[in-house]
């Protein structure tokens, strides 16, 4: 009798488990088998088509199996340290792609001459899905199958290095759309200047047609950072809104997990996040992540004591976007003060809603009892610091208030 009470409390307790959303060890095999392929395709057909010694294409299959090695190993150790990376590491889909198509520039870059090649292109690339360490990892392993497949000097070879090194320390100076045509210049300026000191090492003299390859190429170079940067940013920012609107839909596991554990918490979360939506908006902040970190606020109860804790240990086990993860770890300020707009915003709105549900509903048929109950809430919250640290101007303050005041029927 007793071990049947134990098993049916074990399956209480698996069945309010969540499951996790997707099969991220699969997909991740998957991947890294796609990208060992892509890597070791390209050294076998830069050296076919260059024509090099046997020896030197048993070199490059080498050179393809030591940089995946480390590469994979790279994304594996910010992956399972959940930091800043993890919701880039966790996309390998993106990164298998990206190169991909920096595998097949690496084969037809053999075609051109060599200062022509636009190699920096591919570092930002690279630096754009992942990040600086490994898309300069990535970039050293291009240059040096181009390199090797080439036959080339080993000035040619650090004239490649360099400007990878260049391409991927560019991606955070494009971070500002002000800083663009200085970006631009300064790549400009530095893939000619390279060219012409490097190609003089190579050769022992400065020809014109490698002043001219060195503008060309860094004219070339400049324009693609630029477009490659905004294009993909474009699109990354496309998938990042799709991945938050995935994770609060009525399909969502989590999501269906929380409606079973309590119909009450999930309408609470429901509200939370609708309005929690719009008060971003009112203010210019970001929408999605204020309703997906509205729905998940409270998810820590699921789990029990200590709610934070187990909140952001939920987050990251179903690969939420890091954003999201640091609202649930600021949880009603209990390790740590909201840091972001976002934050604030969802403490307000979650504070305000918590009110309300507590209250008959004949206390709060008079609008002005519910004004008073908004002020109330916001003004104690204000009072204590809770939004000091979160950048939280007046300005939205007050337009948050105007709103919840405006809307309290949602409430």
């Amino acid at each position: 009798m007793k071990k049947r009470k134990q098993k049916e409390k074990k399956k209480i307790e698996v069945e309010k488990r969540p499951i996790l959303e997707d099969n991220w060890s699969w997909k991740r095999f998957y991947m890294i088998c796609l990208m060992t392929v892509f890597g070791i395709v390209t050294a076998v057909v830069c050296g076919t088509l260059s024509k090099i010694e046997s020896g030197s294409r048993i070199a490059l299959g080498f050179c393809s199996m030591l940089f995946l090695i480390i590469f994979v190993l790279g994304m594996e150790i910010y992956r399972l340290k959940k930091g800043w990376f993890h919701e880039k590491a966790n996309n390998y889909v993106r990164i298998t792609i990206s190169h991909g198509i920096c595998c097949l520039a690496t084969i037809l870059f053999i075609f051109l001459p060599v200062y022509m090649v636009p190699i920096l292109v591919m570092a930002v690339g690279m630096t754009l899905v992942t990040n600086s360490f490994l898309g300069m990892l990535a970039g050293i392993f291009y240059a040096v199958v181009w390199n090797i497949s080439q036959s080339g000097s080993v000035y040619q070879f650090l004239w490649a290095l360099l400007l990878m090194t260049c391409g991927a320390m560019m991606v955070d100076f494009l971070k500002e759309k002000a800083n663009w045509k200085w970006a631009g210049l300064l790549i400009a300026v530095f893939v000619l200047g390279c060219t012409v000191v490097f190609s003089y090492l190579d050769t022992g003299k400065v020809s014109i047609n490698m002043v001219i390859y060195g503008l060309g190429n860094g004219i070339v170079s400049a324009v693609l950072s630029i477009w490659l940067y905004s294009w993909l940013k474009e699109r990354m920012s496309h998938t990042r809104e799709h991945a938050l609107e995935r994770i609060i839909s009525e399909d969502f596991s989590l999501v269906q997990a929380v409606k079973k554990f309590s119909k009450v918490d999930y309408e609470h979360a429901r509200k939370v996040s609708h309005i929690a939506r719009e008060c971003a908006k009112e203010i210019g902040a970001d929408p999605f992540v204020a309703a997906a970190g509205g729905f998940y606020y409270r998810i820590g109860r699921m789990e029990g004591k200590p709610y934070v804790e187990n909140g952001v240990m939920l987050a990251k086990s179903n690969y939420f976007p890091m954003q999201v993860v640091q609202i649930l770890s600021e949880y009603n300020g209990e390790k740590s003060l909201p840091s972001t707009v976002e934050s604030a915003i969802i403490h307000i709105v979650d504070s305000v809603v918590a009110k309300f549900d507590v209250l008959d509903k004949s206390t709060l048929s008079s609008s002005w009892n519910q004004d008073i109950l908004v002020y109330q809430t916001l003004n104690e919250n204000s009072a204590a610091g809770l939004y000091d640290k979160a950048g939280f101007s007046m300005n939205m303050f007050l337009k948050i208030r105007d709103y919840l005041i405006k809307e309290a029927e949602l409430l």
